[in-house]
């Protein structure tokens, strides 16, 4: 199960539906209409809850002003993963991430940088064509915001010498300057857990520290995500404040079962739940977590799944209680719950902020309540990603779309230009905003 499906609890079609039984008796029916007037009326509250939790995380966690010292300068990275090896799946996800990333740019301030990095084995012919370079980092504030890749081996390709006992760590125009290893851990993640899919979007923010230090702050994201408008101006509100999304592992059970973990590994749980995969904030807290998720995954997998889990003959009959394909969040859980007290890190669960639906058809709701980052979760209502790669969207045109300014919309109009942009038009673009802010700080 993708790590996504956990997420589903925040996608409208989760919302509880209303039945209303036939009544045959006065009784019966004043019966029916209390009952229906409770769940109306508890629908109600947790509209005014999660309404009234926007507002606080907007105006609590969020600044507009820049943070660093007198300068107006921000400088910012977008990371993610990219299976290259899957193209055919992932480009069109990075296609619509790209374009809503250069939406963004365009509302953005003349003196940030918001950076698109990609790590992913190859430096393929499209990302070529989007104008990404490779193995350069950002030098200064002033340089133009880059698509930028760094060949990165997986853990799954890191075969071990059967003879020398050394692995292979390193992708083919990969540079070791812009990486950390841990090479011990290396060596027991492809032993131990080299089949299971979601770990390297964790690893790359362990291990590639080196490319993405210089800036104020990451956001560590999936593929299938569209940065909104809003993100242009927003940051955390200090620059030790680390923002994580939504998660929707948690149950009674596994936030039972995973603080009687934490008490095996000595390890601290104020009970912070429902942890997402999507973080955003200062480099140095993402790797700390990043590293100690790791370390948390690993031990997870040794102790407290099954071998029939590992290999994925349980399939989903203990969802949502306890599900082997959720092992990141479940490790992620366990290091920011011990790194919020050892470390005294300032982390705050930003779940009205990140991992926001794109089913959303609220006109105002992107703008109101300051949603900076839509997630595709698993779902057939527009928009739908599934939807999407079928085709069943293509005789919509984006210039319907352009007045909607619902994350429905956003996120349909998004996908739909990027479609309809060849990938060189899109690197154009890219292009283009460099030279418009290069030209207005000269002004």
């Amino acid at each position: 199960m993708d790590p996504s499906i956990a997420t589903q609890q925040a996608s409208d079609e989760f919302m509880p539906s209303l039945h209303v039984p036939r009544c045959k008796n006065r009784k019966l029916t004043i019966i029916c209409l209390i009952v229906i007037i409770l769940l109306g009326t508890s629908l109600t509250y947790q509209s005014f809850i999660r309404y009234f939790d926007s507002i606080k995380q907007s105006r609590i966690y969020l600044e507009e002003k820049p943070l660093k010292g007198n300068s107006t300068s921000i400088q910012r990275a977008i990371l993610i993963f990219y299976p290259s090896t899957q193209e055919s799946h992932y480009l069109p996800e990075v296609r619509w991430l790209y374009r809503s990333w250069l939406e963004m740019m365009k509302v953005e301030s003349k003196e940030w940088r918001t950076d698109f990095i990609i790590y992913t084995e190859y430096y393929s012919s499209s990302l070529q064509q989007l104008g990404c370079v490779l193995n350069e980092v950002r030098m200064d504030d002033t340089e133009p915001p880059q698509c930028r890749v760094f060949p990165y081996l997986r853990i799954s390709n890191r075969t071990i010498n059967s003879i020398t006992q050394r692995q292979t760590v390193f992708a083919s125009s990969g540079k070791s300057e812009f990486f950390q290893i841990n090479t011990a851990r290396s060596i027991e993640l492809y032993r131990e857990m080299q089949k299971y899919g979601y770990i390297d979007s964790v690893n790359i923010i362990a291990e590639a520290y080196p490319t993405f230090q210089y800036y104020d702050f990451i956001l560590k994201t999936d593929i299938d995500v569209f940065i909104t408008k809003q993100f242009a101006k927003y940051t955390p509100v200090t620059k030790n404040t680390f923002l994580v999304g939504l998660g929707g592992y948690s149950t009674q059970f596994n936030t039972r079962r995973l603080g009687r973990v934490a008490r095996d590994m000595n390890w601290h749980h104020p009970n912070i739940t429902n942890i997402g995969s999507t973080w955003y904030g200062p480099p140095y807290i993402a790797q700390r977590i990043a590293n100690f998720t790791l370390d948390a995954m690993l031990h997870l997998y040794i102790y407290e799944f099954t071998k029939a889990e590992h290999e994925q003959k349980v399939g989903t009959i203990l969802w949502p209680d306890w599900h082997y394909g959720v092992l990141s969040m479940y490790g992620t859980h366990l290091a920011v719950n011990h790194l919020f007290v050892s470390d005294k890190f300032d982390i705050k669960k930003a779940d009205q902020l990140l991992d926001q639906s794109t089913t959303n058809k609220d006109p105002f709701d992107l703008q109101k309540n300051n949603r900076l980052h839509l997630h595709c979760w698993h779902t057939e209502q527009p928009f739908s990603k599934f939807a999407f790669k079928d085709g069943r969207y293509n005789k919509i045109h984006p210039r319907t779309l352009y007045n909607d300014t619902s994350a429905q919309a956003y996120a349909m109009r998004m996908a739909l230009e990027s479609r309809l942009m060849t990938v060189n038009e899109l690197g154009q673009r890219l292009h283009d905003i460099g030279d418009d802010k290069i030209a207005q700080i000269k002004l």
